[in-house]
């Protein structure tokens, strides 16, 4: 594909203004940009301001090389940069200690992205009404925030999800973050998103998580909420032992929140969602057993073959709740059980009905004395 032509000028001209560049304004009656640079005083930037000029894609391809040479990063980067300049980006980028590892569990790359998506909706609420546990995540403010984000490709060499959220997708007002009283609904909740990170991660690293969870359950404005911290449960996969590096990148089409350089990364290692599980249930200390019949699909069987050749054994489900949020559970099913969750698993359409008793705890959460296992048609 032909990138240069999918650049508009003035992303470009954002982009470098945002790296220090400066426009000479007197070019403008010539119908071009020129930038200069204080650190780069016998290189100039110029491009047309028309994507309609017959050199326009050439002239994009150029400065994309001259700025990756001045920058030190592959064309590929800057490329991504530009696409993205009037985004605010998150990526999410997966480390194991084992070398061998050339690829991820699906059922891990599936629960990933639902974390991604969890993630940004527990910040969008939290943005909208702070609050250390949400009941629900269904506020219409935030299902528009995710419908807007999306998801961009991936990088070589790494396992990483990239998400980007086009800051002016959006017109909400919000009371979090007095300090960024300016800035659009989308920015808030990136720049919540990434506070809550950073402050989470250095309560564990400095060994103060029982002061922040006394802190948040005291606040009118808790910046930190149960779901939040599900969420980032939910990108360990405790096989990999993995580790979590999340980054934020602002957009360049405005200007970046208070003291904050271009792009920043918060590493949650893999000791650390032990912890944050211990957060979440300190934030939802209210949570206790649940007792119903839950609808949802089969994700993995895992069951074993008896003597009397029928399988049965654990599952894992994902249920939903009655207040609308989606749970991933741990049961063990008899032999006809089982064969029921098998054909759910192979076939297209089809849900199940199951009884029992859901406890608190980590995802995937435990259901027992599964009963009344049944079969529904979509």
């Amino acid at each position: 594909m032909n990138f240069e032509t999918l650049i508009a000028p003035t992303d470009l001209r954002d982009y470098a203004k945002s790296r220090g560049w400066t426009l000479l304004k007197e070019a403008a009656k010539d119908r071009l940009y020129v930038m200069n640079h204080p650190r780069f005083e016998r290189r100039q930037l110029v491009f047309p301001m028309d994507t309609t000029a017959p050199d326009y894609a050439e002239a994009i391809a150029l400065m994309i090389e001259k700025i990756a040479v001045m920058e030190q990063r592959t064309p590929e980067a800057v490329i991504k940069s530009l696409m993205e300049v009037s985004d605010d980006a998150v990526a999410f980028r997966v480390t194991s200690p084992r070398p061998e590892d050339r690829y991820l569990p699906l059922s891990f790359a599936g629960a990933m992205v639902a974390g991604a998506q969890q993630l940004l909706l527990a910040s969008a609420c939290t943005v909208l009404k702070p609050k250390t546990h949400h009941p629900r995540l269904s506020r219409t403010e935030a299902q528009q925030f995710l419908e807007t984000a999306r998801f961009r490709h991936t990088q070589p060499g790494s396992f990483v999800l990239n998400v980007s959220c086009p800051v002016h997708a959006m017109d909400v007002q919000a009371p979090l973050l007095p300090d960024e009283s300016e800035a659009p609904f989308v920015r808030r909740t990136t720049l919540a998103l990434q506070r809550s990170l950073r402050e989470l991660v250095s309560a564990i690293e400095t060994d103060s998580l029982d002061g922040l969870v006394a802190t948040l359950k005291q606040s009118e404005t808790p910046l930190i909420s149960s779901n939040f911290c599900e969420a980032l449960t939910r990108l360990e996969d405790d096989s990999l032992k993995n580790s979590v590096d999340i980054g934020i990148t602002w957009a360049a089409s405005i200007p970046r929140p208070n003291a904050e350089p271009a792009s920043s990364v918060v590493r949650v290692q893999h000791d650390y969602f032990s912890r944050i599980e211990e957060v979440r249930r300190e934030l939802r200390s209210t949570e206790k057993h649940m007792e119903a019949t839950f609808i949802g699909t089969v994700e993995r069987l895992d069951g074993e073959m008896g003597e009397d050749g029928h399988r049965s054994g654990e599952v894992i489900l994902s249920l939903l709740l009655p207040e609308g949020e989606q749970v991933r559970a741990r049961t063990t099913l008899d032999a006809e059980q089982y064969g029921k969750a098998d054909q759910a698993h192979m076939t297209d359409g089809i849900y199940v009905k199951v009884a029992g008793k859901l406890l608190p705890g980590r995802q995937p959460r435990q259901l027992s004395d599964p009963r009344a296992f049944d079969l529904i048609q979509r």
